[in-house]
């Protein structure tokens, strides 16, 4: 019966602290802690029209380039398989789309497809940011001159050439680099930023903009096609009553085919710019040429390859861009509407701790 006592004690003593803890303790902490990530964090990014656009081209630009990257890496070693380690007149070492695949596969595994993407996004999410958020801006101020919210295609194709320019100008030793660790088959570059710091310490700063003329050249009409092409084929779309915007599956068409018009138009300097950005890495042999510029490289490539040479890789390109860019535009615009919802949800309830 003595011991009874402490055990019979020690459950009254554990209920009387039950009862007096203060009702709703873990219900408080979750509601400071949203109250902090409303205040520090939320508020401060959604905060401008201008941080939700720059935000959600950069959410856009991640999802749909991972989603495309084993076909980007095929696109590219197509692109730049003429400077191979191969001695000029052997076969070409990639000749399809499939046989790309299965052999990068093969020799690197399931990690190989993706080779060069972890770059690619790091320059990727500022670049497709920075160019949603240039466009928007001019956008909106040709509204301001003109008095009204249109744009002709040809105002769309302006403000696209001009925003793809401003991004790929800052973002462009990413885009180098990226390049770089895509066809660098022999772990000579560890990452991205150790990549562009051997770059420089081995060639100097500048050989990070190497490509970068035949660069803007090519990205000015890619991007200006794109943004005319989706944004007019967008208002001739019918209008769902109920969301008051086009339907998802259509606006994936129209990026499509906006994607694919941009490429046609760009693709031939695109291949320019890579043989320039990669030619360093890939030259074993001294017959194999290495280019001084921008028409150096084209008349090596046509001299060496024909004109074909300059598209080569355009298919497996085409395949990779058809969800790319629908995936980029209709993420994007998601993404801005989720945005918007967010920062009213958070101003009200801001609101209401106030009072």
């Amino acid at each position: 019966m003595g011991s009874a006592q402490p055990n019979d004690a020690q459950p009254r003593r554990s209920e009387a602290t039950v009862d007096s803890a203060p009702p709703g303790g873990a219900e408080d902490f979750d509601g400071r802690l949203l109250e902090r990530l409303d205040d520090w964090v939320i508020e401060p990014l959604l905060r401008t029209h201008g941080r939700r656009v720059l935000l959600a081209g950069g959410v856009a630009g991640l999802v749909s380039r991972t989603f495309v990257a084993p076909l980007e890496r095929t696109k590219l070693l197509f692109q730049v398989q003429s400077l191979s380690v191969s001695p000029p007149g052997q076969p070409m070492r990639y000749t399809s789309v499939t046989q790309s695949i299965s052999a990068i596969f093969e020799k690197e595994g399931l990690r190989g497809l993706f080779k060069g993407n972890g770059a690619n996004c790091v320059r990727i999410i500022p670049m497709s940011g920075l160019q949603f958020y240039a466009y928007d801006v001019l956008k909106c101020e040709i509204y301001a001159r003109q008095g009204s919210e249109t744009l002709t295609p040809l105002q769309r194709l302006g403000a696209g050439a001009m925003a793809g320019a401003f991004a790929q100008t800052l973002t462009y030793p990413l885009d180098f680099m990226r390049a770089r660790l895509t066809v660098d088959m022999h772990g000579r570059y560890s990452g991205i930023f150790t990549g562009m710091w051997a770059v420089a310490r081995a060639e100097g700063v500048g050989a990070l903009y190497r490509g970068l003329f035949p660069s803007l050249v090519g990205i000015m009409p890619y991007v200006g096609v794109d943004f005319m092409v989706y944004g007019t084929l967008r208002e001739m779309l019918p209008v769902n009553p109920v969301t008051g915007e086009p339907d998802t599956v259509p606006k994936l068409i129209v990026g499509a085919v906006a994607g694919a018009a941009g490429q046609t138009v760009a693709y031939p300097l695109d291949t320019i710019r890579r043989q320039l950005q990669v030619q360093d890495v890939k030259v074993k042999y001294p017959d194999v040429p290495k280019y001084e510029g921008l028409v150096d490289c084209f008349r090596g490539i046509v001299r060496r390859d024909g004109v074909r040479g300059l598209y080569r890789g355009i298919w497996p390109n085409y395949l990779k861009v058809a969800p790319s860019i629908s995936i980029q535009f209709v993420i994007f615009e998601k993404a801005c509407d989720t945005f918007a919802r967010t920062s009213k949800v958070v101003e009200q309830r801001q609101r209401l701790r106030m009072v």
